[in-house]
């Protein structure tokens, strides 16, 4: 049974400004360590970690009520402050395995620390998550794993709802966004922006008799909710080096897909009315610059993407296969009795949900744009559109249609000496491609990720746009050679 052992407090942290010169030896150290104690240990932490987030929430909205000034806080250090509380974790009384990382302790001490509460607080509310909604999310006390396809080896969550995703953050990580919360949040009151909304930081120390361990996590809204029934996601650097999925591609890989994945699916790109584009070109283009002065790297684009058009089956076949796979496809493809999915997906296999009854993301892509579309044309009766309102378009090459979700992610990771090092040792011992790779200086990385963009994967589409349709079942193509068939009889009963 999990116990509350004191009233919240309340205090300020001391914020070490961060040194670009500064290995960050410490933080990589103790992550393996830390990442497997948590990892082995989530079913008892997260309903401890979900406690404390809905304690220390109620906590800062009473005091937000009460309006009372007290000792702690002074202008310009709210991002310093921090509320705690703390509990126990009774070890036999719940079963809970802790035995080889706990000397064999009856009791586990969590002490969960909200970091920056109120300058959080007034982030959500200008981003529209009310803290009740908030609230909402962790009433189940419990979080769902999630896979991290990145290097990092962070620990992901969900919510029960999967609206909020929960990730662990080195220190240098945390210390950073604590430094850079004033301007991220002014940044979303002043400016359009892609960026990914963090909505919450917390530490959580746990301490038994023989050790004394610190996790950050950061919580992030979910950009790509099961409701929005994706079928592809893409994580863009504009690397070309390791930034691709080996193998066959199944229906679960295409949720971890890369550059290289995305050239190979989509040679020619994607078109997207022009407004949007040119909207999106200036948006990416400022978030970058602002990470780049920040001395910020290796971000990435979250590319979400929903076919209307094309089928599971359609969408395996893509795909260049060679060699054995080939021959493996081949002896597949005169299976008796196979049965041909021909219709577009709806829904991702991934998820075993009723999506219907899942709420939406908070995300919605061209509400961030500020721009207006047809909704009646490019939506039709789409309820999810409707409620999401992503942003339409066309593949070239096949004129399929597709809704598109997006966000800019892992804006955390700075150029720092080891980083330095390490593009330095690229250069050294691969001259000719060392800007391919994804560590690189952040004005390289900017230009890179830039040009990726906006030539390889979003194409100005200007008057080539054929979404003219009302039957949402019906291929974009097929409405295209209807309407050109139609204008040559119109043309021949002219001549006649």
């Amino acid at each position: 049974m999990m116990t509350t052992n004191s009233e919240i407090s309340e205090g300020l942290l001391n914020i070490d400004v961060l040194n670009r010169l500064d290995f960050h030896a410490a933080s990589f150290v103790k992550a393996p360590i830390t990442l497997r104690y948590v990892s082995s240990k989530t079913s008892a932490i997260g309903p401890a970690l979900c406690h404390g987030i809905i304690d220390l929430l109620d906590h800062v909205t009473k005091r937000f009520h009460e309006y009372k000034e007290d000792d702690t806080t002074s202008f310009g250090n709210e991002n310093h402050l921090y509320h705690s509380c703390q509990y126990t974790l009774n070890v036999k009384e719940d079963n809970i395995q802790f035995a080889e990382l706990t000397n064999n302790d009856d009791k586990i001490n969590i002490e969960i620390s909200s970091l920056a509460p109120t300058m959080f607080y007034q982030l959500r509310e200008d981003i529209g998550i009310s803290n009740e909604k908030f609230r909402q999310s962790f009433s189940e006390y419990n979080l769902k794993d999630f896979t991290n396809t990145g290097r990092s080896g962070s620990l992901m969550y969900k919510t029960y709802d999967q609206l909020f995703i929960l990730k662990t953050l080195l220190d240098y990580e945390a210390r950073l966004l604590l430094q850079i919360l004033s301007g991220y949040h002014l940044r979303f009151r002043q400016y359009l922006t892609l960026l990914n909304r963090y909505v919450g930081l917390y530490s959580l120390r746990i301490q038994t008799s023989s050790s004394n361990i610190i996790i950050y996590v950061a919580i992030t809204i979910n950009a790509f909710t099961p409701s929005l029934k994706i079928n592809e996601i893409f994580d863009l650097k504009g690397s070309t080096i390791r930034r691709k999925i080996t193998g066959y591609l199944s229906t679960e890989k295409f949720y971890k897909l890369k550059d290289m994945n995305f050239t190979e699916l989509y040679p020619d790109g994607i078109r997207i009315p022009t407004n949007i584009y040119q909207k999106l070109k200036i948006i990416i283009t400022n978030d970058a610059k602002a990470l780049k002065k920040l001395n910020i790297m290796d971000y990435s684009l979250l590319l979400g993407i929903r076919h209307l058009d094309m089928s599971e089956s359609q969408m395996l076949e893509r795909q260049k296969v060679q060699g054995i796979t080939a021959l493996l496809r081949a002896t597949n493809s005169f299976t008796p009795n196979q049965i041909e999915n021909s219709t577009p997906i709806t829904s991702s296999s991934i998820f075993e949900l009723d999506t219907t009854s899942l709420p939406n993301s908070y995300l919605k892509p061209l509400e961030i744009l500020k721009e207006k579309i047809n909704m009646n044309l490019y939506y039709n009766d789409d309820s999810i559109a409707y409620a999401t309102l992503p942003i339409p378009g066309i593949i070239n090459g096949t004129n399929k249609r597709v809704y598109i979700y997006l966000a800019l992610i892992d804006i955390l990771q700075t150029y720092d000496t080891l980083r330095i090092l390490d593009h330095t040792f690229r250069k050294l011992t691969d001259s000719d491609r060392h800007l391919e790779h994804s560590l690189i200086p952040p004005n390289e990385y900017e230009q890179r990720f830039h040009q990726f963009l906006f030539k390889d994967v979003f194409i100005d589409a200007n008057d080539d746009f054929p979404w003219d349709i009302t039957d949402v079942s019906k291929c974009v193509a097929d409405i295209k050679d209807e309407i050109m068939d139609n204008n040559k009889i119109k043309q021949d009963k002219t001549y006649n």
